[in-house]
């Protein structure tokens, strides 16, 4: 469906010449809402609100400013730079009309025009953008629905290493509670010393299966507001939530990571960072005698750097960018979509607003996630 049919469309019409405004909503004021400005400073202003707008009907000779440095400057602005514009106007020669493109027009329409041809023009820009805009909608929801499977993925991960870590605690609990009631069953003389121990112990592995409940939970928990934590620390934390791989593949980390201040989604960046280390972990057991991941932390041209490479042997691809492209995946095993890295990039680029590269070295690839520096972190 491209428009519901009780909505109209919005026109904002600008010229400072009262008669074409005027014929303009004679013949449009029927079928589409209409915003009337007869100067371009005025224009700007009232697009500073950002209103919503479908489409632009746009003289050129008007005083002050005309009609291509308003375009120039309206599509210079995220909110309009894909709102159609129409130049409407008396200069006719093929410079003017080309020129009109250059600064960013759908059409142009020379005066006097015919009514129906306007209306006509104006019709199939409207239905091409509302179409647009129904294809950018469907793919902004297809793209937060990976984005969710993406998580719920991680957290499959995670939820498969925690249950994991929790068989050692649980055990010392059992064999520790196991110990001291046998004690007492067979009245036998307990040591006032030996019940303190047994407690602490039970109190500390009780307190570290809570504290992987609290990882899960954070995690889990939509990411609604900006956190301030330590890079170093957020490896720290990715390689504990996945160290029952690293320790069943042994692959040894050297973590090189300064400690430095940074202030973003953090669960975000956990969600890139277990990817990247799953990815790793997953090649190195097939492909690597010597496993280990090493993790570098610079700081250049504003972006906090945080580079992650392992022994694996590298990206069999001849760009090992191309691993961030949708369905594409290095990985032999069919149940595996390919999404995994793809997402990482499309959330470090949109939720972050940094970059994710990808590049091999001797030993290994490497991923570089790069952060934007900025006054308030």
């Amino acid at each position: 469906m491209i428009n519901n049919a009780n909505e109209k469309s919005t026109i904002l019409v600008v010229d400072d010449t009262p008669d074409i405004l005027s014929l303009v909503m004679e013949l449009l004021k029927g079928e589409y809402n209409l915003k009337l400005i007869n100067n371009p400073k005025k224009a700007l202003e009232f697009l500073q609100s950002r209103p919503k707008i479908d489409l632009i009907l746009l003289d050129v000779m008007m005083p002050e400013l005309d009609g291509y440095e308003l375009c120039t400057i309206i599509k210079v602005n995220p909110a309009y730079a894909q709102t159609p514009v129409i130049f409407l106007t008396a200069l006719e020669k093929t410079s003017d009309i080309i020129r009109g493109f250059e600064h960013g027009a759908v059409d142009y329409v020379t005066k006097p025009f015919i009514p129906e041809v306007l209306k006509a023009r104006i019709k199939t820009h409207i239905q091409l953008k509302l179409l647009r805009d129904d294809m950018v909608k469907e793919l902004d929801e297809k793209e937060e629905l990976l984005e969710r499977q993406s998580k719920m993925s991680t957290l499959g991960e995670m939820f498969e290493n925690v249950t994991h870590q929790w068989k050692q605690p649980l055990s010392i609990i059992n064999m520790s509670c196991s110990a001291l009631k046998m004690s007492y069953d067979f009245d036998e003389e307990v040591d006032r010393d030996e019940v303190i121990n047994t407690i602490d112990t039970v109190i500390s592995e009780i307190g570290y299966l809570s504290h992987t409940i609290d990882d899960f939970r954070d995690f889990a928990r939509n990411d609604v507001e900006k956190e301030s934590f330590d890079i170093r620390d957020v490896f720290v934390h990715a390689v504990e939530i996945l160290s029952f791989r690293f320790g069943k593949t042994k692959v040894e980390i050297f973590n090189n990571i300064e400690s430095f201040k940074y202030r973003t989604y953090k669960n975000y960046l956990i969600q890139i960072i277990i990817n990247i280390l799953n990815n790793a972990i997953d090649v190195m057991e097939k492909n690597s005698s010597a496993k280990s991941i090493k993790a570098d932390f610079s700081i250049k041209d504003k972006m906090a750097i945080l580079t992650i490479c392992d022994s694996g042997g590298g990206i069999k691809m001849e760009d090992p960018e191309a691993v961030f492209e949708k369905y594409v995946t290095t990985k032999e095993d069919t149940e595996f979509s390919g999404l995994g890295l793809y997402m990482c990039r499309q959330i470090m680029q949109n939720r972050l607003n940094g970059e994710l590269h990808a590049y091999n070295t001797a030993d290994g690839a490497c991923f570089e996630l790069l952060l934007p520096i900025v006054k308030d972190e």
